[in-house]
């Protein structure tokens, strides 16, 4: 089932609260100086009962100059517009504005309503009608139907609920089965009740119970109540005007422009990367750190210009615009937003989030400049192999990777499928990287193994574990698969607990080689009685380096403070394992006798077997593990 929202536009005076209560029977103005002025101030909310049965909430929003902040908040989610204009006076310059507006908004679908007909006579009716259409010729409302009405003498109100009829029936409504997110553009307190909240429903579904986050502030709080169109709900679904009423915050912590959502859906932030568009008005033109109002979603913040690639945008062009803000916002890529000038306030332009927390860019960098590219022309594969090679440097799930593209979750598990044939995505069980980024990632490996091959020349190689420690970002599976990666290409080699680069020898020089044979024969000849570490080492400058190149070679570390000869461990594991097979058990006594060495050596090496998981001790006895 679809669920649309309708807005209404026009100018002030020409008819849009009246309209909205002949339709739906519901009064919009409720404060009582909106009554008492005849004019809408505050953004009002009602419903429609469509003559196929279908229920379709309405938003009115305010037309005079002074509320037109209201007006843009208003219009967030709305998927058709009616743009009411007074048969007696045609189109105005609120009236223009407020078409600009919502084009640049991405509104599509809108139905031109002329109101108070029955007021005019047939040939001023004509002459207006005829200027209407002129006015929308090269404008996206070029081919919107015109219905005339008049709401006090209740002519083609009928007719007008039919053409709404029609026009839902074609709307498409691509809602993102996505977390939750509801821009509130009203909030107030119920006695009894608490915080209640209002917006429409974008992206997800939300049930009762169901724990959410206040943006930018951050503030946590859970849903106790759903109302849809003043009826209670178990569930409300993408699309529709909600009201929730929320647990444990107050009004004053969720207020207008505020963003409900899940947690990590979001990221407030202080700079957007966008495209926008300059309205074509001779006044208009965006220069840097030009100071403006931004409108996106229900909020409104100052920030400053950044153009990116170009100088300046003139009026009527269009550009890449780094927009640094003066308070934090959430939002999502692909969210429409509007510019106002900063004094007069006028609407300047407008446009679309690419990147909702950039980093700061130089102004004239081409790889800036082609990721936005990217993001621009919305190729579904480019955007999120564009996301998994510049974006993160982290292995991603495909529904993190949708929530970032605020896209739908199986497009973006089929387009990964393809990519992945491709060679273009890198997977890990159920999380993707970049192709591009992995490389990047693994030729850092590469050299982070070159560098300690570098400092240390007579080392085998790099313990894994603080190979691992240098590359936290990525998990376990993650980091083994990259690894496996650079095994199969050859790249490095794995022996135990270290890691080398494959074609990296430990290379002695004449020093060196001397300080070797002799460390080797000395241990060689002491068997299981060997001399301590501080000994091997006593006046030799290059005993130490020699040590670590020779650990795991031709000798072999039983603890930190006593090394034997690598054949003295074989012969050792080597009897104790025949031993035990042949005599079921093996004594201290025994093994010391076959090593020729004291209590306190074969006591030693035994506990070491034990420590490695070759034998276990039982009673006064060895056995096999």
């Amino acid at each position: 089932m679809k669920h649309i929202v309708i807005g209404t536009a026009g100018h002030i005076d020409h008819g849009k609260t009246t309209l909205i209560k002949r339709l739906t029977g519901i009064e919009t103005d409720t404060t009582r100086e909106e009554k008492e002025r005849g004019m809408s101030i505050n953004l009002g909310f009602a419903y429609v009962d469509l003559p196929n049965g279908e229920r379709i909430g309405i938003v009115d929003v305010p037309g005079h100059e002074k509320f037109i902040k209201n007006m843009l908040a208003g219009v967030a989610g709305i998927n058709l517009v009616l743009l009411v204009i007074d048969a007696n006076e045609g189109i105005m310059p609120q009236t223009k504005e407020h078409m600009d507006i919502l084009t640049l908004l991405g509104i599509e679908d809108f139905i031109v309503v002329l109101t108070k007909v029955g007021a005019v006579d047939e040939e001023l009716r004509e002459i207006v009608y005829e200027d209407i259409q002129e006015s929308l010729k090269g404008t996206p409302l070029e081919q919107a139907p015109i219905i005339e009405t008049d709401a006090v003498e209740n002519i083609g109100i009928d007719k007008l609920k039919e053409v709404i009829m029609l026009k839902v029936e074609q709307l498409s409504t691509d809602i993102v089965e996505a977390a939750p997110r509801l821009n509130v553009d009203r909030s107030f307190s119920v006695k009894g009740f608490g915080t209640v909240v209002t917006g429409t429903l974008l992206d997800g579904s939300l049930k009762i119970g169901d724990e959410l986050i206040a943006y930018p502030g951050e503030i946590k709080t859970k849903v106790r109540n759903i109302q849809v169109h003043e009826t209670n709900q178990e569930l409300a679904y993408p699309g529709q005007r909600t009201a929730l009423n929320l647990t444990k915050i107050g009004v004053d912590e969720v207020g207008r422009g505020s963003v409900l959502t899940t947690k990590a859906n979001v990221e407030p932030t202080w700079m957007l990367d966008t495209k926008i568009t300059c309205l074509n008005l001779p006044q208009n033109q965006l220069e840097l750190w030009d100071r403006v109002h931004l409108h996106i979603g229900t909020k409104e913040v100052r920030g400053r210009i950044v153009p990116l690639g170009v100088d300046k945008i003139l009026a009527g062009e269009e550009g890449f615009v780094q927009l640094r803000l003066e308070e934090q916002v959430a939002v999502k890529s692909g969210d429409h937003f509007i510019i106002r000038s900063y004094s007069p306030v006028v609407t300047i332009g407008g446009g679309v989030v690419l990147e909702a927390n950039p980093v700061k860019h130089r102004r004239f960098n081409e790889e800036t400049l082609a990721s936005l590219k990217i993001k621009e022309e919305g190729n579904f594969e480019d955007l999120i192999l564009d996301y998994l090679n510049n974006k993160i440097k982290q292995f991603k799930t495909a529904k993190e990777i949708a929530e970032y593209l605020n896209a739908n979750l199986d497009l973006v598990r089929d387009t990964l499928d393809d990519l992945i044939v491709k060679g273009q995505v890198f997977p890990v069980s159920h999380t993707f990287l970049g192709m591009e980024e992995v490389n990047r990632s693994l030729v850092e490996m590469e050299q982070v193994l070159e560098n300690y091959h570098k400092k240390y020349r007579l080392r085998q190689g790099m313990s894994l574990e603080e190979f691992r420690s240098k590359f936290g970002q990525f998990k376990g599976k993650e980091l083994e698969a990259m690894l496996k990666y650079l095994k199969e290409e050859q790249l490095v080699q794995v022996t135990g607990s270290l890691i080398k680069l494959t074609d990296f020898e430990v290379s002695y020089n004449s020093y060196q080689l001397k300080e070797k044979e002799r460390i080797e024969k000395v241990l060689k000849q002491s068997g299981l009685t060997p001399p301590s570490v501080e000994e091997i080492l006593a006046d030799s400058p290059n005993a130490k380096e020699v040590l670590e190149a020779l650990n795991g070679v031709s000798i072999y570390y039983l603890n930190p403070e006593t090394i034997i000869h690598m054949d003295t461990f074989n012969h050792g594991v080597n009897f104790v394992k025949q031993h035990i097979t042949e005599n079921g058990s093996l004594t201290l006594g025994e093994f010391r006798d076959e090593m020729d060495t004291s209590r306190k050596y074969a006591m030693m090496f035994l506990e070491h077997l034990d420590e490695l998981g070759i034998t276990k001790r039982v009673e006064n006895n060895r056995v096999l593990a």
